[in-house]
């Protein structure tokens, strides 16, 4: 699975690049029944070339190579991923799970039926690096959409996992 390895101390072997998702790092973004993954922190780079980073809490793994969200369409990562398609993306979660994966990002719906203002996009993963350089992760970065907006986020979920 991965390019390089190294041996750590109390023996456990740690990959450092890998050229898709590791499963227990897929089975971090791949939840079923709509359940919400951990958030994403999606990096890109403006027109300007400032980078800009923001967190999604709609970013499903599809398979070890592929990852798929749901975006407003005025925001400004979906326009950077519109106009350039580089993204990265990390993730850190419980209990030892710290990557960051770079890829090339893609339309696969401009509108979704469910909420016209919003897009669908997948991004191909190109390479997973792991950032994690010891101890453990407490927590991770969780998302709960408030009350009046559960319907709508189910839905969400459920077309993003349904394509």
């Amino acid at each position: 699975m991965s390019d390089i390895q190294t041996q750590q101390p109390h023996k456990r072997t740690y990959w450092q690049i890998a050229p898709e998702l590791p499963q227990e790092v897929f089975a971090a973004w791949r939840k079923p029944d709509r359940a919400i993954s951990p958030v994403a922190i999606i990096a890109t780079v403006d027109s300007d070339g400032t980078p800009r980073a923001a967190p999604f809490g709609s970013l499903q793994a599809v398979t070890p190579r592929l990852l798929r969200l749901c975006s407003l369409r005025d925001h400004d990562t979906y326009a950077n991923l519109c106009r350039d398609g580089r993204a990265m993306v990390a993730l850190v979660s419980p209990p030892d799970i710290a990557v960051s994966v770079r890829g090339r990002a893609r339309v696969i719906r401009e509108r979704m039926n469910h909420d016209e203002q919003f897009a669908i996009l997948e991004i191909d993963v190109e390479e997973v690096k792991n950032d994690m350089v010891g101890g453990a992760i407490g927590s991770a970065i969780t998302f709960f959409p408030r009350d009046e907006h559960q319907d709508w986020f189910e839905a969400v979920l459920a077309k993003v996992e349904a394509l």
